[in-house]
């Protein structure tokens, strides 16, 4: 067994990607529960969209003051706003590196804002979950997601995004890129994770790769409820 305890304790930004969308949220939801405090979960849901029965997000496995499920188009970025800051709201002495934070935060999605400025008030870096984040391709151009992702993990997060099927197109945008292979949830202990990208040390250095039934807290957590 590897991969005890507490995987992510500090901020930074991870996406996981693979065939299977519930199997994508079952690993998410057992990597975020190994971190503390506990999770805000963002589902981009399509309308019409149908969860499946084994899908965590199926469960009440997250109050629901902490799930928030979206249409594509209510995720867009804010860029009206951002705009109307850089010609006038923000001062003109205002050092590069703030303006390039209070920028970056002003295009983000009025949810992502809301949910920013409740819950990233602690010392310990807050668990933000966006899964389908494939969903949004079309409304983020290539060169505005490292900036976003980079604003939310400076505001003290641990974030984690979902993509069924493909990698996402902006690799470095996340220090950790994690590839989910396997689709038949009775049989999740032999379903692969792949480190595509990762730190150069560590249980999570890139090449590994790991059975989830390997993965002593992950396998933990998803034993307990993925029943």
């Amino acid at each position: 067994m590897v991969l005890h305890g507490r995987i992510f304790s500090r901020r930074t930004s991870v996406a996981v990607y693979g065939g299977s969308r519930p199997l994508l949220n079952w690993v998410v939801y057992a990597l975020a529960s190994t971190a503390k405090p506990g999770l805000i979960w963002t589902d981009v849901r399509l309308r019409g969209e149908v969860l499946a029965d084994i899908d965590p997000l199926s469960r009440d496995l997250i109050p629901p003051d902490r799930l928030n499920v979206v249409d594509p188009e209510d995720f867009v970025p804010d860029d009206a706003t951002a705009n109307l800051a850089i010609a006038g709201v923000v001062r003109d002495d205002e050092p590069p590196s703030n303006l390039r934070r209070i920028v970056d935060f002003l295009r983000l999605p009025p949810l992502a804002q809301r949910v920013l400025s409740n819950a990233l008030s602690g010392d310990l870096p807050i668990v933000l979950i966006l899964s389908n984040a494939d969903h949004l391709s079309e409304f983020y151009p290539r060169e505005t997601v490292a900036p976003i992702i980079r604003t939310v993990v400076e505001a003290n997060a641990i974030v984690f995004l979902t993509y069924a099927h493909a990698p996402p197109r902006v690799r470095d945008a996340f220090e950790t890129i994690l590839h989910v292979e396997g689709t038949d949830l009775t049989e999740w202990r032999e379903a692969k994770l792949r480190v595509d990208q990762g730190p150069s040390d560590g249980p999570l250095r890139a090449g590994s790769e790991y059975r989830l039934g390997e993965l002593g807290s992950v396998a933990a957590v998803l034993a307990r409820d993925l029943k």
